[in-house]
């Protein structure tokens, strides 16, 4: 009886296990509703600042217009002129200074060094403008800077690379005096420096068409008396890597260095200053010429010269009113008779791609800047049809056509990159 008493006196009350069960369902409805009311918030002040944004955005581009032809080729033409950074050269010749330097005072210290860039970075270009008396005046008074081979750009028929390079070593060896006390060992005679064309322009992805690389693979390897200066392209790099190894003869390699924030700012600024004519001070718009936010510039451009010229020309826009309507070419070195606005710089958008597409595009990044004919023959597939799928890339602006060949757009470059990645393509980084 008693505990049926406890039984029936307890009915009406919880008991300690319920009153703790309940309590905590309280608790966490309680921190339910808490949370839903700050995600609510949060949404709301997101959705704030994206409409705030997008206002903004419309704000700097009303009342905009893109750069009339014209003036834009003139943009081009004097981006294109424009000297890399002073930093930049010297820090590639201070890296070419380093690798010398060891080969001079070490017998099993590596003979080359192969300078690494995109296929739309200029390396041979870099190159050049480093190994001169201003950014290396040691190496050009102490050194015999050798160039053998007159082209850059990939010969005609690409299965005689292979027969000009060992012509073009043989009359350096018949130039160089004949003396009998010659010894392989000694150090002083490490004086003779070679530079080569860009190794994607030594090769074509056909039947025989890297006879030439494993040529100089092997040569430079046995040549130990002269320093073999070699830029590549790095998808390249990647694809002879793989199929005959380079890596493992060509030892020494060093990427191109990026330009940072301030280094973009302050090579691109000069420049803009001379474009356009200054702003009145009562114009506070806020697309001023320079007015843009250079620390995100550098991320877009990845600090790659190339596609920095490449999207800073495309941020470049006139106010409306100030279009005239028969632009006239201002006189060599005069700034256009308006002011310049710009925008922030962005990626351009991919349209769609077709499979087609992205072997073109693929065979570029590995090439280089490359002719119709040479395209076709990596491809294995007739000109006429690669020439279709050419017109189409180079209509959505995605390929540009030289006095070289063709080559891909810069500002294209690394959604071009992530795109071919994407569909599992070989690639600088996934070799």
């Amino acid at each position: 009886m008693p505990d049926k008493l406890r039984q029936e006196g307890c009915a009406g009350r919880i008991a300690p296990e319920g009153l703790h069960r309940e309590w905590r369902i309280a608790v966490v409805s309680q921190l339910f509703f808490m949370v839903g009311k700050l995600f609510k918030n949060v949404v709301s002040q997101v959705q704030s600042g994206l409409l705030r944004a997008k206002a903004a955005s419309k704000l700097s581009e009303e009342g905009l217009c893109s750069l009339p032809s014209v003036w834009d080729v003139e943009v081009r033409q004097r981006l294109r002129a424009l000297p890399y950074p002073d930093s930049y050269l010297t820090a590639v010749a201070d890296q070419i200074a380093e690798a010398i330097a060891a080969w001079q005072s070490d017998l099993d210290a590596p003979n080359n060094l192969v300078l690494l860039g995109s296929p739309v970075d200029n390396t041979a270009a870099v190159l050049d403008a480093a190994l001169t008396a201003d950014y290396a005046p040691e190496l050009t008074a102490s050194l015999d800077i050798l160039r053998p081979l007159p082209w850059s750009i990939r010969p005609a028929d690409p299965l005689l690379i292979e027969t000009q390079l060992t012509e073009a070593l043989a009359r350096l060896q018949e130039a160089e005096p004949i003396n009998d006390d010659d010894d392989p060992d000694d150090l002083a005679r490490r004086h003779q420096v070679i530079v080569l064309p860009p190794l994607e322009q030594c090769y074509l992805r056909c039947i025989g068409g890297w006879r030439g690389i494993e040529w100089l693979r092997d040569t430079v390897n046995a040549q130990q008396n002269y320093f073999w200066v070699i830029p590549s392209n790095t998808w390249a790099w990647a694809f002879l890597n793989r199929v005959c190894q380079v890596e493992a003869y060509l030892n020494y390699t060093r990427p191109l260095p990026r330009l940072d924030r301030n280094a973009l700012r302050d090579w691109i600024t000069p420049l803009a200053e001379t474009l356009g004519q200054p702003l009145s001070e009562e114009d506070e718009s806020s697309s001023a010429l320079g007015d843009v936010s250079w620390s995100t510039f550098a991320d877009l451009c990845e600090g790659r010269p190339e596609v920095a010229r490449a999207l800073w020309l495309r941020s470049l826009r006139l106010q409306k009113s100030d279009r005239p309507e028969q632009p006239q070419l201002p006189d060599q070195g005069d700034p256009l008779p308006v002011p310049l606005r710009q925008v922030q710089p962005a990626l351009p958008s991919l349209p769609d791609l077709e499979a087609a597409d992205h072997y073109v595009i693929h065979a570029l990044m590995l090439h280089g800047v490359t002719a119709r004919s040479h395209l076709a023959l990596s491809l294995g597939q007739p000109e006429s049809i690669v020439q279709v799928r050419v017109q189409m890339l180079r209509q959505a602006g995605l390929l540009r056509l030289s006095q070289s060949g063709l080559g891909i757009h810069p500002a294209y470059y690394s959604r071009l990159f992530t795109e071919l990645e994407t569909n599992n393509f070989l690639t600088e980084e996934n070799s």
